[in-house]
């Protein structure tokens, strides 16, 4: 299995985007000015976007990822514009590693995420940059392939095609639950709802690879990566 990491050290990529712009790989201490961004610029709905209140839920994601204790993302997996003058980031991006299956088989992918730019400096190619060295982080450390979730059909211009539908699940109703006396089985049963603990993760595994079974593509989450949910995980 290849690891996360590629050959390039984040301090190794560092390109003059000319306009008083500059493109380099994140760093940890760019966690809340990065955090920051990412609460202003990917929103729900209104405009403009940037001067509403800020999402407190895509803030603590970020510093989730970029704070070290992610198993397949940290700080240098995050891509930022800033300009030279202020040192403010205007645009960003990130690249969290994952492993997919397609009828059952495991292999290494890139999943590109918190893709953004201020309104002020879109449409300069920003984005395009980013992707080519997400592009590149991807082929170095031996990702078969790419996902990403968003808008449909919004990422072909950057080499992406609509591929599957995602949002489906399965939910379950307390009034679905039998109740304390199972009439079939002719027993009485009982259950308790609790959160999970860091000693769930190997059996949140299992249960996760169990029901995978019942589809052709899907995502596998390990047991670190399920103690890290349970356990470590701020948001």
């Amino acid at each position: 299995m290849a690891g996360k990491k590629g050959p390039m050290a984040p301090s190794s990529m560092h390109r003059d985007l000319g306009g008083g712009l500059i493109l380099r790989r994140a760093r940890e201490e760019d966690a809340e000015a990065v955090a920051a961004f990412n609460a202003r610029v990917h929103r729900s709905s209104g405009d403009p976007s940037w001067r509403r209140e800020p999402h407190r839920g895509i803030a603590a994601g970020t510093r989730d990822l970029m704070s070290g204790d992610h198993p397949r993302c940290d700080a240098s997996d995050f891509t930022v514009v800033e300009e030279t003058e202020t040192g403010a980031i205007v645009s960003s991006a990130c690249l969290i590693w994952q492993r997919f299956a397609y009828e059952g088989l495991e292999f290494d992918a890139g999943l590109p995420e918190l893709v953004g730019t201020y309104p002020d400096y879109r449409r300069r190619g920003l984005v395009r940059e980013q992707f080519e060295v997400l592009h590149r982080l991807s082929g170095e450390r031996g990702h078969l392939m790419q996902a990403i979730a968003g808008i449909p059909f919004y990422y072909r211009q950057f080499g992406y095609e609509m591929a599957v539908y995602m949002g489906e699940g399965r939910r379950i109703y307390l009034q679905d639950v039998p109740g304390k006396a199972d009439k079939a089985q002719g027993a009485h049963r009982s259950y308790r709802l609790r959160p999970a603990a860091a000693s769930d993760a190997g059996f949140l595994s299992d249960l996760h690879r169990a029901g995978s079974g019942r589809y052709l593509v899907t995502s596998s989450r390990d047991e670190e990566l399920w103690r890290y949910e349970v356990a470590l995980r701020r948001l």
